[in-house]
Formats: structure tokens, C-alpha cells, sequence
């Protein structure tokens, strides 16, 4: 056990430093929108608002130079300023932290297991078939042209992966796979197991936040996520974006239940969605869907409680740095994907430029066939499984075997709303106001119905099968307001308790218990696949992998390199790929 004390303890050091980098940066954001340094869990906020403003910043900075050391220390240094502007603030928020010893308690013990799965070597497939790959490219050169053509998977553009290449510094150089994940985790951690501790102790279900109600029973589905043979230790954009899928849902409770039109206070609900919702664009296309619908949604509710009647100055002041927002984030992240595969989007057809670059159409074609293909069957035939609804039973039997992503939830999800039907015939009598609305729903109910009829894979919609079902729960306990409270509480801390039970279940019968010192430092690894030289016609030599990925093996690695491909200027990387006409190639 001593060995685990010096990569565990350097696990927990460099989350505490980069929770108050990225939290110090956030104040920067709270005092453009006129927001106090707020107590208590909100904030929590200056966390997500630093880590949206890092983002913002290195697609800009990565256009002309590589995410590297130097572009760390520069955050930290105006984090470090910001915090010592705000200093009595913080003062007071730390100890009032400090009071709260049953947070501090359960905290920590989540944070040492976090920390030793974060020892784990990275076996996601994912981290090691492009992740990695793509994290040392933006280590390495600033944004590449046509970097797609070398291996199209290096053509998708999601913003996080530059969170990742920041974090790749110092000791974590080569290996921030141990940390990058697990600290958006533990952040989103701290405020659902307040949220845990808070609902115990209200009086009253008056005056009680839902999102704290939502976000404690999210709990387990936190913990699950350390479960498996890859533990926490990756890249995985999907756990990325189940965390900004979550928090949306937090962001858009906090929005039901206080914005009111005339109050400049509360327009900062309206902010904290539009932020959330506009990084998430950014970091992975299949949030898009669940997060322009939110945004409908938002704009429905602020029309109908009389947003339009505010007055053209009030109006323009309210939605003019939300377009700027949209603007700072939004741009840049389609320039990127224009400069590494020729599309706005990738690998979406829509928005093609016309560039020496640009990846071919029939690539796009066939990326897409097989998507909407293995979602449904893993390597099946396309002609054979789009043309029927064949693949629906082998998808069902698959859908009903992954018990803690999808049954569950959907479980609890049947049983929380009949609940609700049930108060609803028990007492029909006036709503509280505000009431939770069953629009609240509407977002996620479309996002299904998208994700069934385009890529019915559960990978994508974990978040909203455990959101709907948190939902549905904090919904149903709200609406038996006839039974006091704290019996409503105790019934939600033990259904919490329950499955965070059954996840430890899991752990345990998967033999995954606490993990020994690793061989590297204290850490675990992979060993470095095998993989030949292949050399172009322009002379170009390109690493080829003999198991398919690449990991760590040095740059440029490509599993499949097309036909054709060749440097835009020899001997020079970092003017990036192209792929030659055939006769050119010929």
C-alpha cells in the first residue's frame, strides 16, 4: 500500500491545482456577466465557466501554435491573478467548505477511489485508435491542414481533445489519460453529492433546488462510470459529453424553476444554459441534437413568461452576449474543422469547402454507412441491415443486457412517472408555483427519437436514459407534496443508496477492487504495439500499426493510409495531407 501513496497522492495534487486553475479562470467569465463569486455549491460554476473559456481561447491559440507548456503556465499565472483580486471571497467560500465535514468526508473517499482507478492503464479502444493519436498532434504542431486525409477518424473536431493536450505537461507529459476525465467527474461529483447532503436537510420541499434533487441522483451512474476494464483513465469523448448532458439538465431546472422576466439577476440562469449548451456543440456532434432542443426550449419558456415584453433595449441587452458567446466559440470551431478535413462539421457533407485538402466526398459516404450501420449490427452488411427492420430483435436482446446504462434507468424511469400519475389522481388540486413542467422532458424525448432513427447505439445516450430517470424521480417526489419532506428524502437517499450499492456490486464481482501500484511510476500502461514503415510516393514515411491502433507510437501513425495520400509540402508535417487526383498518383 505505501507504494500507491506517491502516484495516488499525485493524482489528488494535481486535480486540487488544476480545480482552481480552471476555477480561477471561470471568475474572469463571472464578472463579464456581473455575478458575484457565489457560496455555497454554485461555485462550482466558476469551474465550468473557466473550463468553457480555456476551450474559447485554445482553438484560437492552436490555429497558430501548438497547446503546449507555455499556453498552461499562461492560464495559470492569470488564474493565479484573478484568485488574488478575489481573495477575501475565496476565504470565505473555503471555510465555509471547511464546516462542512460530511461533504469533506464523503468527498475525500470518493476522490481516493477515483485516484486509484486513475492508476489504470487506457485499454478504450477509442483512446487507442485515434484519441491519443490526435492529443499528440495538438501537443506537437499547431492545427494541421487536411490532417484527416492521413487517417479520417483524425478529422473529428472535438474541442475537448485540446483540454486533454493541456493537461499533457510536466509529470502527465504523455499520459494525461490518468487525470483529464476523472477531474470533470469529480467536479460534477462535488455538486451532486452536495445536492445528496442538502436534500437531507431541508424542512420543506418550498425553496428546495431541483437541480440539487436531480444531480444527487445521478450519483451512481458517476460512480459506474470508473467501473470496467478502462476504469476512468482515457480519452473517451462519450464520458465528456454524458457530463455536459447532465449539467445541461442542471443549468436547465435552475432556469424553470427561477428565471422571471425584469429581474437582471436571474438572466444569469439564462447564461449559465447558453455557455453549457454552446461548449457542448463543441465538443462532440452527437450532443447537437439534445442541445439545440434544450435551447429551443429555453427560448419557448422566455417568450411565454413575457421575455419579448421587456422592451427592444432590454431585449438586446439580455441576448447580445449570448450571440457573443455563440460567436467567440462557435466560429473557431467550424474554422478547425474546415482546416483539418475541408467540412464544417465533419464527418457531416454539409458545409464542404472546395480545398487541395479536403477530404473526398466518397470518404464521408462510407464513414457514414458504417455508423448507421454497426450501430445497429457490429460489422454487418449495409445493404442487408439498412434495408429491413431485421436488426431490430439482435439490438433489443443487446439493449436489455446492458443493465446499468439503459434498463435501469429506463426501470425507474416507468416507475417514477407512474408515480406521478398516481399523486396526480390523489391530489388534483392547484400546482405549486413554480411547478416542474413536463417540458422539461421534451429535449431528451427528441434527442431518443433522433438517436433511434440515425445511431442506436447506448454509448450516446447513456446520459439521457440516467437524466430522464433522475428527472422523473425529482418530479415524482415534488408531486406528493401531501407527505412531509424529510419522509420523501429518505425515500430518494435510499433509492440513491440502492444503486450506488449495486455498482459497488459490480465492482466487486468484476474483480476490479482497488488497483496496485503500477509498474511505471506507480502507474500502469500499455505496452507499445508493434508496427511497420510505409513510405509514399512523395516519400512520405507513415507508422502503420500491426493491431489496428496506434497509441503512442510516434507521428505520423495511420492504421489505414489511403491511396494517394501525400504531404501538401514535402518533408513538412505541419503543412499537413492531401490526396492526389488518380491520374496524379498514377
Amino acid at each position: 500500500m505505501l507504494e500507491l501513496i506517491a502516484p495516488m497522492g499525485s493524482v489528488l495534487f494535481s486535480w486540487l491545482l488544476l480545480s482552481f486553475l480552471f476555477g480561477g479562470l471561470g471568475i474572469a467569465v463571472l464578472k463579464t456577466l456581473r455575478q458575484p463569486l457565489a457560496s455555497g455549491w454554485d461555485w462550482l460554476d466558476s469551474f465550468w465557466f473557466g473550463w468553457a473559456l480555456a476551450l474559447c481561447l485554445m482553438q484560437i491559440w492552436h490555429i497558430l501554435y501548438p497547446v503546449n507548456d507555455l499556453l498552461l503556465y499562461l492560464f495559470a499565472l492569470l488564474s493565479v491573478v484573478l484568485m488574488f483580486w478575489q481573495r477575501g471571497r475565496l476565504r470565505e467560500i473555503l471555510d465555509r467548505l471547511a464546516r462542512n465535514r460530511s461533504f469533506l468526508v464523503f468527498y475525500g473517499l470518493f476522490a481516493i477511489w477515483f485516484a486509484n482507478r486513475a492508476l489504470g492503464a487506457p485499454y478504450a479502444f477509442d483512446t487507442g485508435f485515434r484519441d491519443i493519436q490526435i492529443v499528440m498532434w495538438l501537443d506537437a504542431y499547431p492545427i494541421v491542414p487536411g490532417l484527416g486525409n492521413l487517417f479520417s477518424s483524425f478529422a473529428f473536431n472535438h474541442s475537448v481533445y485540446l483540454y486533454d493536450a493541456l493537461l499533457d505537461a510536466s509529470i502527465w507529459s504523455g499520459r494525461s489519460y490518468h487525470i483529464a476525465t476523472a477531474l470533470l467527474l469529480l467536479v460534477y461529483l462535488a455538486y451532486a453529492l452536495g445536492g445528496f447532503i442538502q436534500m437531507g436537510q431541508a424542512r420543506a420541499a418550498e425553496g428546495l433546488r431541483w437541480s440539487r434533487v436531480f444531480a444527487s441522483l445521478t450519483i451512481p451512474f458517476i460512480l459506474f462510470q470508473t467501473l470496467g476494464w478502462n476504469g476512468i483513465a482515457h480519452f473517451l469523448t462519450d464520458t465528456v459529453v454524458d457530463l455536459i448532458g447532465l449539467m445541461t439538465l442542471v443549468c436547465l431546472l435552475d432556469f424553470l424553476q427561477y428565471w422571471r422576466p425584469g429581474s437582471s439577476a436571474h438572466d444569469y440562469h439564462l447564461y449559465r444554459l447558453a455557455i453549457i449548451i454552446l461548449t457542448g456543440l463543441t465538443i462532440k456532434q452527437s450532443f447537437v441534437i439534445y442541445g439545440l432542443a434544450t435551447a429551443l426550449l429555453a427560448i419557448i419558456i422566455w417568450i411565454r413568461r413575457g421575455g419579448l415584453g421587456a422592451g427592444s433595449r432590454r431585449i438586446a441587452k439580455t441576448v447580445l452576449p449570448i450571440v457573443l458567446v455563440a460567436l467567440a466559440l462557435l466560429l473557431p470551431w467550424m474554422a478547425r474543422g474546415v482546416i483539418t478535413s475541408g467540412y464544417v462539421a465533419f464527418p457531416q457533407s454539409l458545409g464542404r469547402f472546395e480545398l487541395d485538402w479536403t477530404i473526398p466526398a466518397e470518404e464521408i459516404a462510407s464513414r457514414q454507412l458504417k455508423l448507421a450501420t454497426n450501430t445497429r449490427i457490429r460489422e454487418g452488411d449495409p445493404a442487408v441491415v439498412l434495408a429491413s427492420w431485421d436488426w431490430l430483435g439482435p439490438w433489443l436482446r443487446d439493449f436489455t443486457g446492458n443493465v446499468f446504462p439503459t434498463m435501469l434507468p429506463t426501470v425507474l424511469s416507468v416507475v417514477a412517472l407512474g408515480a406521478c400519475l398516481a399523486a396526480k389522481r390523489r391530489d388534483p388540486g392547484e400546482k405549486p408555483s413554480p411547478s416542474l413542467s413536463w417540458w422539461a422532458f421534451a429535449p431528451m424525448i427528441v434527442m431518443l427519437v433522433f438517436w433511434f432513427y440515425t445511431a442506436p447505439e447506448d454509448k450516446y445516450v447513456r446520459y439521457i436514459f440516467w437524466g430522464f430517470a433522475a428527472l422523473a424521480l425529482t418530479k415524482a417526489a415534488l408531486a406528493w407534496r401531501w407527505i412531509a419532506w424529510s419522509r420523501r428524502a429518505i425515500a430518494l437517499r435510499l433509492l440513491i443508496l440502492l444503486c450506488l450499492a449495486y455498482v459497488v456490486f459490480l465492482i466487486v464481482r468484476s474483480e476490479e477492487n482497488f488497483l496496485p501500484a503500477g509498474p511505471n511510476d506507480g502507474f500502469h500502461a500499455n505496452v507499445m504495439p508493434n508496427y511497420s514503415v510505409f513510405e509514399t510516393a512523395d516519400g512520405l514515411r507513415i507508422n502503420i500499426p500491426g493491431a489496428y491502433q496506434c497509441w503512442q507510437i510516434p507521428l505520423p501513425c495511420s492504421p489505414l493510409p489511403p491511396e494517394g495520400l501525400a504531404q501538401r509540402v514535402p518533408g513538412e508535417l505541419r503543412h499537413g495531407f492531401r490526396i492526389m487526383p488518380t491520374a496524379e498518383a498514377g
